[in-house]
């Protein structure tokens, strides 16, 4: 397990920065187990990249043994960490953070951070059973982006149905779409749930 005690740490991170200078930056905050090579996660970096932004994927891993029980504090903190020791050096002034699974626990701190509180928000998989990831994305009043699927072991249909009442969230329900918004005994259908998400997120993100 991540020791809360222990000094917070840099995760490994992949910047794809622009030739030129930007002012526009995509962060990307993958699962547990589901990377940024990962096609969701691997095509809105290329969407962003070929928009102009600079793309920074943080390349956290976890162990199941890291993962149960699992310091939710930590991981943040080390997240946080990586990201102000990453973009010391620049300014950006338009910034979308698309975040999967885990990765929206630290996504739900970010957005109260000074730095990240204007950020556009994408939540990709959401823990929607974690209140602290639900109640961000009911409060936060900048733009934002859920997809989930319906048979994903994280999905509460009260509490989808609930994120409606925010007029700054925009929701995508996937149908038989799992955690990794796939259908496994469908790899076409699974193929056209991608094409769906991927397209949400470039109309989402014009």
């Amino acid at each position: 397990m991540i020791n809360q005690k222990s000094e917070v740490k840099m995760f490994p991170i992949n910047l794809m920065k622009q030739k030129a200078t930007t002012t526009k930056l995509a962060i990307i905050l993958p699962g547990a187990g589901y990377t940024s090579q990962g096609p969701l996660l691997h095509f809105s970096s290329g969407h962003y990249f070929n928009q102009g932004f600079d793309v920074l994927q943080v390349n956290y891993r976890f162990s199941e043994s890291e993962l149960n029980p699992f310091d939710s504090e930590g991981f943040v903190a080390n997240v946080l960490h990586t990201l102000e020791e990453t973009l010391k050096e620049t300014a950006y002034d338009q910034c979308f953070i698309v975040a999967k699974s885990i990765g929206t626990i630290a996504l739900a701190n970010l957005l109260k951070h000074p730095t990240f509180h204007n950020a556009s928000a994408i939540w990709l998989t959401p823990l929607l059973h974690r209140d602290d990831v639900y109640q961000a994305m009911l409060q936060y009043e900048n733009n934002s982006f859920c997809i989930i699927g319906d048979k994903d072991f994280c999905y509460r249909e009260e509490r989808f149905a609930n994120l409606k009442s925010n007029p700054s969230l925009k929701t995508l329900l996937i149908p038989n779409g799992d955690h990794s918004l796939e259908n496994k005994e469908d790899v076409l259908g699974s193929i056209d749930m991608l094409k769906n998400v991927i397209d949400g997120v470039i109309q989402f993100s014009n």
